[in-house]
């Protein structure tokens, strides 16, 4: 019972201690006349006391007198207080005045212990923050223990070389005795290195349970307090906990937060807490069955001693899935989701989803699951995963945004001229989808869908993504007649791309090594020009293609692949039907691919 309302603990002895204030401490009362001792001994002199009473302070031999006098020669009464040191036997003596009555206290101590209450509520206080502090640091060392969580590895995808590299591990955790005897030792802690979402959490418990070990969670933070030691004490008792219920995986979620290096931190808490963890990691033995496993997305943030052998054995990357990690991905978790044509549909999906994490592969089936269900649809299709995946990665269609008349026409020429780009680019991934739909920050879109995952970039590559980045801008120029901050994010892209490549790839005329060395910004400057100029070459000679299937986009708003060459096949048969038989017109068609 204590337990439960132990938070509640520094609160209640504060308003204790400031209700006993209130009560206890004496309180100055206006009016009385203050005198000192020899103004006291002159009143008794002249006679003149009434009545008197006496209160001790809390220290010995100093009494609180009040009361009131009359002189002989007047009526009236006055009100007098004084403080005296002097003791009983001193006080009864100068009050000892015929016609005086006085009020001496029957117990002393007992005064004084009253009057003392508010300096021994304030001492209780303290002594129950101290307590408060004590218990702090193993109420949340052992909220979150999982004994032998329910993930497995079946129930993760798309980190099959991961999974791979910690089975060793589990065999070690289920049949220690078959490497001891060889003289194995298991790897005390093992580093998972990975971006956001990648599943470095479900990995560590999916160890656990392969393992059927106990599982203890925590975070980085969760050893950062303002109190100094608290961090240091849960590190301990984490520990000990472990080495009750091995075998154990103690998992350090966001580590990089706990175990900075130490050259660039000068908090002592944090240095001490760091500390704490290094020495309990030096002070188990790797048979004792227990395992530190530990995530981060900054490896470059860990102290060097947290990294040697001995501590974090083994590093484990688990990257961003590719093509086919997506896709047995989105099988995990549409297993329990009825998808129209799931082979079909999916592979469509994990194509057009480059660089999502499992994570966000995950919110697309439960964003598509939500939509089919607020349509009372009984089953996903393809078009409900696809708003779904487009919502995820660029935000809600923002329906409510009124576009002007000529902003649509800007968008959907500018959207238009990515579209012919991309079909003019052979290296390029093949065009999947072009909207002029708004949603989040993007006012249009361009999808493509690639048929396998590109890991090497070539010159080529690069170059022609930038032609098609600068191809709406382009198509704003050549059809609009103007320039809007539209093609904002599409230079921002290219900007990148070429000073990666002048700077970071070599692929300039010239190798740079200094960041900001003039030859290299203009070769930059270079590179956006050429790509912006081919750009507007492409568009002049497909100007006919462009301006339909922009006039299509106002219309139907979206445009896949196929409608984008039916449109442009309808307009190359209309211009072919227009032209005389005796002349013959070289033109470039936007669908050479």
């Amino acid at each position: 019972m204590l337990k439960k309302y132990k938070k509640y603990l520094p609160a209640l002895l504060v308003a204790i201690s400031l209700a006993a204030g209130v009560r206890l401490l004496p309180t100055p009362e206006l009016g009385p006349e203050e005198i000192s001792r020899t103004r006291l001994q002159l009143l008794q002199q002249e006679k003149a006391f009434i009545n008197a009473e006496v209160s001790p302070r809390g220290f010995e031999n100093i009494y609180m007198v009040k009361g009131s006098y009359q002189r002989p020669s007047r009526k009236n009464k006055v009100d007098f207080t004084i403080t005296t040191h002097l003791t009983e036997a001193e006080l009864q003596g100068i009050l000892a005045t015929p016609g005086t009555t006085l009020s001496m206290p029957k117990s002393s101590t007992r005064g004084r212990v009253l009057d003392m209450l508010p300096s021994i509520t304030i001492a209780l206080l303290v002594i129950g923050l101290l307590l408060y502090q004590q218990n702090t640091g193993k109420g949340k060392a052992t909220h979150r223990i999982r004994l032998r969580p329910n993930v497995r590895f079946n129930d993760i995808a798309g980190v099959e070389e991961a999974k791979a590299e910690v089975q060793e591990v589990i065999d070690f955790l289920r049949n220690p005795g078959k490497y001891q005897q060889l003289g194995g030792n298991l790897p005390k802690g093992i580093l998972l290195i990975g971006p956001p979402g990648t599943g470095k959490t479900m990995l560590a418990k999916a160890i656990a349970g392969e393992a059927n070990a106990s599982f203890f969670s925590a975070s980085g933070s969760d050893f950062n307090e303002i109190y100094v030691g608290v961090g240091a004490k849960r590190i301990r008792e984490l520990f000990n906990q472990a080495r009750k219920a091995a075998p154990a995986i103690i998992f350090i979620d966001e580590i990089d937060c706990l175990g900075k290096n130490r050259k660039n931190d000068h908090s002592g808490e944090l240095q001490q807490t760091n500390n704490a963890l290094l020495t309990a990691m030096d002070g188990f033995d790797s048979s004792e069955g227990i395992i530190v496993v530990a995530a981060t997305n900054r490896p470059e943030d860990l102290d060097e001693a947290l990294l040697r052998p001995g501590r974090f054995d083994r590093k484990v990357f688990v990257p961003l899935p590719d093509m086919v990690g997506r896709r047995a991905i989105l099988k995990t978790h549409g297993r329990k989701a009825p998808i129209t044509t799931p082979e079909l549909t999916l592979d469509i999906i994990a194509r057009t989803t480059p660089g999502m994490s499992g994570a966000d592969l995950a919110n697309v089936i439960n964003e598509a699951a939500i939509l089919s269900a607020q349509r009372s649809m009984t089953e996903i299709s393809l078009k409900e995963l696809e708003e779904a995946r487009d919502k995820v990665r660029w935000g809600k269609e923002r329906k409510s945004m009124t576009l002007k008349e000529d902003e649509r026409r800007v968008i959907a020429y500018h959207e238009a001229g990515h579209a012919i780009i991309s079909l003019n680019k052979t290296k390029l991934p093949p065009l999947h989808k072009v909207s002029i739909i708004p949603r989040g920050n993007a006012l249009g879109s361009c999808t493509t869908l690639p048929n396998e995952d590109q890991n090497i970039h070539s010159r080529t590559f690069l170059l022609q993504q930038l032609t098609l980045l600068m191809g709406g801008r382009a198509a704003e120029n050549l059809f609009i007649g103007d320039m809007t901050n539209g093609a904002n994010g599409d230079f921002d892209s290219a900007k990148n791309i070429a000073r990666k490549m002048v700077h970071d790839w070599g692929m300039g005329q010239k190798l740079f090594y200094e960041p900001n060395k003039e030859d290299a910004e203009r070769e930059i400057n270079l590179l956006l020009s050429n790509a912006h100029k081919e750009a507007h070459e492409i568009l002049l000679q497909n100007k006919e293609s462009v301006v339909k299937i922009a006039e299509k986009l106002l219309i139907e708003e979206t445009l896949t692949r196929e409608q984008v060459l039916q449109y442009i096949e309808q307009e190359d048969a209309q211009n072919q039907a227009c032209t005389p038989p005796d002349v013959n017109l070289p033109r470039q068609s936007a669908r050479a691919v």
